[in-house]
């Protein structure tokens, strides 16, 4: 009897605690800290493309499905109308100093062009959580870009080193002798974690060959590096006669390299009749890998709109930005560009009515 009453006090002393607690304190723990109610989800590695529901607990997505009530989360927040998606990745803008020396402003300076990095945690606001410097920096400036930037960004930054040990804006770019394959080969292998590739850029686009100045020498120097450190290329490239695009992505490139820039004006990619040119889909074939590149002249629409309404899709949207084409538009201005002319692009190539013209 003496057990039966002690434990019968016990109930009743529990009780009386639980009624005296707030209300709050008897509601269930929220299943997931956030819940992003309503967006259109579009994540392409799970083949999602929906109105859906994302929930977050502990900074991990936990759940995506539709309708997921919203009493199981402590904050709500309503995406309808906009876009979710995993942090998209921008494969070619610019940061840091690059090559420009430090005393660049001075008459004394070996070269007068201003640095033309971005900071790099501007991408954050447009949904960018990992951006890919594109040759901005070499062998020799490599370290620099590394502890001005990369080592405190928030953004998780990653490099193609430039086949030029100077980088850009130095001017060196032009110098063979900076081509140095072996140093670019050995700083790919010291830092690998952070340099994924060797860019090529802005070689020789005028002036006649010399004995320095052959044709291909940026283009065999940048291949000689990426096999070297198995490593891909990215090529920004300018055709001439002797230089052909149809030899760059047919012969010179190897499956996984990458050409930048391939709506700019300079890239014969459509035949004189409007048509794709059927090197487009050879080099496909082969594994080359096409990435917009945008910038602020390296987008052409007469380029854009036939080859997208033929099926000719880039493998990347990227923005090239750097302060020379940032203040024409910000990178939050260009990625919601891309995202809603890839819809239009989509309803265009389906001949989905009130489709329009995807250029305007």
């Amino acid at each position: 009897m003496r057990e039966w009453n002690k434990t019968l006090l016990e109930a009743v002393a529990s009780l009386v605690i639980i009624l005296g607690m707030p209300a709050n304190t008897l509601a269930q723990t929220p299943r997931y800290d956030l819940l992003l109610k309503g967006g259109h989800v579009i994540d392409p590695a799970n083949h999602v493309d929906a109105v859906m529901d994302v929930a977050v607990s502990k900074d991990k997505i936990v759940a995506v499905e539709k309708d997921i009530p919203p009493s199981q989360a402590g904050k709500v927040v309503d995406a309808a109308g906009l876009y979710v998606t995993p942090g998209l990745i921008d494969i070619h803008v610019h940061i840091g100093h690059g090559g420009a020396p430090l005393d660049w402003f001075t008459p004394e300076g070996r070269a007068h062009t201003a640095p033309y990095g971005i900071p790099a945690d501007i991408a954050l606001q447009a949904g960018v959580t990992t951006m890919v410097d594109a040759g901005s920096s070499g062998a020799d400036t490599f370290l620099l870009e590394k502890e001005e930037v990369m080592d405190r960004a928030k953004v998780r930054v990653l490099a193609f080193l430039n086949i030029v040990a100077n980088g850009m804006q130095g001017g060196l770019e032009q110098t063979v002798d900076q081509m140095d394959a072996k140093r670019c080969a050995e700083t790919i292998h010291k830092y690998p974690d952070i340099i994924v590739g060797v860019k090529t850029a802005h070689y020789w686009t005028e002036e006649p060959w010399d004995a320095e100045h052959t044709p291909w020498a940026a283009v065999d120097k940048a291949e000689e590096c990426g096999r070297t450190a198995n490593v891909p290329v990215m090529f920004d490239f300018w055709p001439r006669p002797d230089r052909s695009y149809a030899e760059l992505i047919l012969k010179k490139m190897r499956p996984g390299d990458i050409h930048t820039h391939v709506f700019a004006q300079q890239f014969p990619i459509l035949l004189p009749d409007g048509k794709i040119n059927p090197i487009m889909a050879e080099a496909r074939a082969r594994g080359v890998v096409f990435d917009v590149g945008h910038g602020a002249g390296s987008f052409w629409f007469r380029n854009a709109v036939p080859a997208v309404k033929q099926g000719f899709i880039p493998d990347s949207m990227s923005t090239d930005l750097h302060t020379g084409n940032f203040t024409v538009l910000s990178m939050t201005q260009v990625m919601s560009k891309f995202l809603a002319m890839g819809a239009r692009y989509r309803a265009a190539v389906d001949g989905q009515p009130g489709a329009g013209d995807p250029s305007t």
